[in-house]
Parts: structure tokens; C-alpha cells; sequence
């Protein structure tokens, strides 16, 4: 099962593609860390409806995401190009907690 549940703050208005076939909203959250733990910063996609929902949320905005695990890797267009990767979640929903 893929399933993730994250709580932070948005480090910046959501941004929405609109163009698409259905609607996208990229966000990034600050998620705190305990102790030792450094904050995680954690991106984000909402698609269709959440996607223009989630889009007027603001910078700061407390909000809890819970979704899946999505990883993607690419190559840089510089040379040589190098290989890079990153996990971010795909939204299924998002709450606002504050």
C-alpha cells in the first residue's frame, strides 16, 4: 500500500497549470523535525479539483496532505548531463490544520 499522511507549512503559494487537460497544482511544504532531525522539505502535486482548490491556499498556510509516494528520475540537459531523482506525493487530500 502507498499511502503517506504529511503536516507542515506551504513555503509558497501553490502554483496551478490551468493548460492541461485536467488541472495541476505544484506546492512545496516545510515539514518540522524533531530533535536532531533537520525540517524536510517535501513537494507536492494536487490534480483536477484539489488542484484548483488547493491553489488559493497562501504561503505559511498549516495544512495536512495525505496521498502516495510518487519517485521520478531525470537526466540534467547540461554536459555531461547527470542523473538526478527526488520523491515528492501525489495528493489524494489536503486539509487545512491552522
Amino acid at each position: 500500500m502507498n499511502k503517506v499522511s504529511i503536516e507542515g507549512r506551504l513555503t509558497k503559494d501553490p502554483e496551478l497549470d490551468a493548460t492541461r487537460k485536467k488541472p495541476v497544482c505544484d506546492m512545496r511544504i516545510a515539514v518540522n523535525g524533531e530533535g536532531n532531525v533537520p525540517t524536510c522539505f517535501i513537494d507536492v502535486a494536487a490534480f483536477g479539483e484539489l488542484a484548483t482548490d488547493t491553489a488559493e491556499l497562501g504561503k505559511g498556510q498549516a495544512i495536512r496532505v495525505e496521498g502516495a509516494l510518487r519517485y521520478s528520475e531525470w537526466q540534467t540537459k547540461t554536459e555531461p548531463p547527470q542523473k538526478r531523482s527526488r520523491h515528492s506525493i501525489v495528493a489524494r487530500e489536503v486539509v487545512v490544520t491552522g
